[in-house]
């Protein structure tokens, strides 16, 4: 592993913070953060839970950018499926203990990634962000709009990364992501596994699939509703 953020973060806090995300996520963010491109802009993630895999995202960002966590956090009437985080302050201790630049860089916006004037009403740069992580409502309706919203705030090279895709207790997110590829939108996918998809622009796309066509955790390469994409892990 070459950031050595990232390889703190999985020796003393992963294990620690609560969530579900695979040790094999290190490798993938630090592969991505290895490329001469997508390097500026900070990281973003849409329902944070405690944080688990928003730490492990920010570790390889740069502190002189800003990174953004959004969830419902207490209004947990604003969720459909129930299945949120109510403790914010269990976020923010994993960020004091575990976070490469311990908060520093953070903005948390409480919010419904659903609110229509999210973006002007919190200020939200859209193409700011260099990654996002998309794991907020598991609702067909939040999936399409989440992954609108990350299309409209992801970097012209930036990364995607949508959570519980082709998971069996959550299949609505895979219906979602059907949907929303069918609108033939810029935001398409390159590479999935550990329970993530990994999406791009769509002028990025063939660049990002070269790059993890030559991935040693690579098993095969799928198409998915019109698009080649990696598969990562054994099959």
């Amino acid at each position: 592993m070459n950031n050595s953020n990232l390889k703190h973060y999985q020796q003393t806090g992963f294990d620690e913070v609560g969530g579900w995300c695979n040790h094999a996520l290190f490798d993938v963010v630090d592969y991505l953060d290895s490329f001469d491109f997508n390097k500026s802009g900070g990281c973003m993630e849409i329902g944070v839970y405690q944080g688990k895999f928003f730490i492990l995202l920010n570790s390889v960002i740069n502190p002189e950018y800003q990174s953004l966590a959004l969830d419902i956090f207490s209004d947990q009437f604003l969720s459909l499926d129930q299945y949120g985080n109510e403790n914010l302050a269990a976020f923010e201790k994993n960020i004091e203990q575990f976070d490469a630049h311990q908060g520093s860089n953070l903005r948390i916006v409480q919010a419904d990634s659903t609110d229509s004037h999210l973006i002007e009403k919190f200020d939200i740069k859209p193409g700011y962000f260099r990654f996002i992580s998309v794991d907020a409502g598991h609702s067909v309706q939040h999936t399409v709009s989440d992954l609108h919203l990350a299309n409209r705030l992801i970097s012209n090279e930036g990364v995607v990364i949508l959570d519980d895709f082709f998971h069996c207790h959550w299949p609505e997110v895979t219906e979602g992501v059907g949907r929303f590829l069918d609108s033939n939108p810029t935001l398409v996918p390159f590479a999935m596994g550990y329970n993530k998809l990994f999406l791009s622009k769509i002028s990025w796309q063939h660049r990002y699939f070269e790059e993890f066509v030559s991935m040693p955790l690579r098993s095969k390469i799928v198409s998915l509703i019109g698009h080649k994409v990696v598969v990562l892990g054994s099959h």
